[in-house]
């Protein structure tokens, strides 16, 4: 069964308070809250799988799986990436560095 979800990954100089801080933004966040609300979606954080040689952040990543044919990936990615650019302008305001976000789809596999 193929999963839908995307991966956050967050690059060099954030920390492992950062990637719980944005886990929590997600989790707050319209439509996401909705949808885990609904338990039609989860987030995991989760130690990163294909990170580049030589990072000097954590090596951890978001993950947000739909369970359920309840939404799109474009739609999903649509929403994630909105909250995303909320939390990094936020963060902006306290912190000094770009968080430099990724979002990609994960394989049908999940990974």
């Amino acid at each position: 069964m193929a999963v839908l979800g995307v991966r956050v990954r967050l690059g060099d100089g954030t920390t492992v308070d950062d990637v719980r801080a944005l886990k929590t933004w997600l989790e707050r966040e319209e439509p996401l809250e909705e949808l885990l609300s609904e338990r039609h979606l989860i987030i995991e954080e989760q130690a990163s799988t294909n990170g580049p040689d030589g990072r000097l952040g954590p090596d951890m990543e978001l993950v947000l799986k739909v369970l359920g044919d309840v939404v799109t990936l474009a739609a999903l990615t649509e929403y994630t990436a909105r909250a995303v650019k909320a939390w990094t302008t936020n963060r902006g305001r306290l912190q000094r560095g770009d968080p430099g976000p990724e979002i990609s789809p994960l394989d049908p596999d999940g990974e």
